[in-house]
C-alpha cells in the first residue's frame, strides 16, 4: 500500500510539471497556432504548412502528457481516500499509484530531452584497455548490453567497426 509521503511526492511533482513546462503559456500558444492553421491559404505553402503541423503537434503533445499526469494524480487522490473509506482495494490503489508515477516519470524524461541536440544520433565507443582477456570480455558483455537496450527502446543500432579479442571478447 502506498503511503501519504508517495501521495504528497505525486501531487508535488505533478505541480512541479505545471510550473516549469509553463502549462498555461502552452495552451495559449496552442490555440494561437491552432488558429494559423485555419487560414484559408495555410496549405498554399506546403512546406510551410507542414513546419507549423508539426509546432502544433509538439505543443499538443506537451498538453496532453500534463493533462494524463494531472488526471492521474487527482485519481490517486480519490482511490486513496476511497481506500480509507473501504471502496477500493489496496491493489487497486498500488495499481493507480504505479500509473501515475510512470506518467510522471515520462513527463519529466521528455522535458529532460528537449533541446534541438537531444533526438540527433549519437556515437558509442567501446574499449577494453588493459586488463587482457577479462576486460576484452567485459567490453563484449558492455556492446551486448547496450545493443539489447536500444533495440528495446526503439532505436537503430550499427556496429562501424569491431576487432575481435585474442581468445574472447572485443578489443
Amino acid at each position: 500500500m502506498i503511503t501519504a509521503e508517495q501521495l504528497k511526492d505525486i501531487q508535488e511533482r505533478a505541480d512541479a510539471l505545471y510550473s516549469y513546462l509553463n502549462i498555461e503559456e502552452k495552451k495559449v500558444e496552442f490555440e494561437e497556432e491552432q488558429l494559423r492553421t485555419q487560414a484559408p491559404d495555410f496549405w498554399d505553402d506546403v512546406e510551410r504548412a507542414q513546419e507549423q503541423m508539426k509546432k502544433v503537434k509538439g505543443i499538443e503533445k506537451w498538453l496532453v502528457g500534463y493533462k494524463e499526469v494531472r488526471l492521474l494524480a487527482d485519481e490517486l487522490q480519490l482511490s486513496f481516500d476511497f481506500f480509507h473509506d473501504e471502496m477500493v482495494s489496496e491493489s487497486e490503489v498500488d495499481e493507480i499509484y504505479k500509473k501515475a508515477l510512470q506518467a510522471v516519470e515520462a513527463l519529466e524524461l521528455m522535458n529532460m530531452l528537449r533541446q534541438k541536440e537531444d533526438p540527433m544520433d549519437c556515437v558509442l565507443k567501446i574499449n577494453s584497455g588493459a586488463g587482457g582477456t577479462e576486460s576484452q570480455d567485459w567490453a563484449s558483455m558492455l556492446m551486448r548490453l547496450y545493443m539489447r537496450w536500444a533495440e528495446s527502446h526503439g532505436h537503430k543500432v550499427t556496429i562501424s567497426n569491431l576487432q575481435e579479442g585474442d581468445e574472447a571478447g572485443i578489443k
